[in-house]
């Protein structure tokens, strides 16, 4: 019987970030306030308070959820790269190629809601520590891992601060030099 409430908290506190990433995704950062998010979710500024006693708390709530989310497909695509000599790292790219398809607008509205207090960021910063140690237990080339690991955030920096110059095709092409280059390391045995 316990388990019930708690799914259903964990149900509403899903259901607040997903309305409050759709905000900023729609909207941008200085729509997001509880009210707003209240609104788009559909409960009451209490419910939302409840949830998140502050407008940081969700904050982070937000960037938690979005690193689950990044680590949950890193995992899922992990496993349809296990012949790669660094599987982790290979499914780095798959989804980091279709995050910056398909949230765009979400990488530049969450940039700006974390900027004026970074350590808002932290529990993105948890999720990369995981995936390093991930990489640096499959390959011994864990300098050539880095370098590949830089031009994913570089790209996603890019994206996330407006100044991307690569259009779609180029940015392609990237994407297969990267994995060109990872097809390059040597298997750990």
């Amino acid at each position: 019987m316990s388990s019930r409430p708690a799914r259903k908290a964990q149900d509403s506190k899903s259901s607040i970030l997903d309305a409050a990433l759709d905000l900023i995704r729609r909207a941008g950062a200085p729509a997001l306030t509880i009210d707003a998010v209240a609104e788009e979710a559909g409960f009451s500024k209490g419910g939302v308070l409840y949830n998140f006693p502050t407008k940081d708390a969700l904050i982070t709530g937000m960037v938690e959820h979005l690193g689950r989310q990044f680590e949950a497909e890193v995992i899922a695509a992990r496993a349809q790269n296990l012949s790669s000599p660094c599987p982790t790292l290979s499914a780095m790219i798959d989804v980091t190629e279709g995050w910056l398809k398909q949230n765009r607008d979400l990488a530049r509205a969450m940039l700006a809601t974390t900027a004026a207090k970074p350590d808002l960021s932290e529990p993105f910063m948890d999720v990369k520590a995981r995936l390093k140690a991930a990489i640096q237990d499959e390959t011994p080339e864990v300098g050539r891992a880095w370098a590949i690991w830089a031009s994913l955030e570089g790209l996603h920096f890019a994206e996330a601060h407006c100044v991307a110059i690569f259009n779609e095709n180029e940015q392609a092409a990237v994407f297969e030099e990267l994995r060109s280059r990872l097809s390059e390391f040597e298997h750990r045995d």
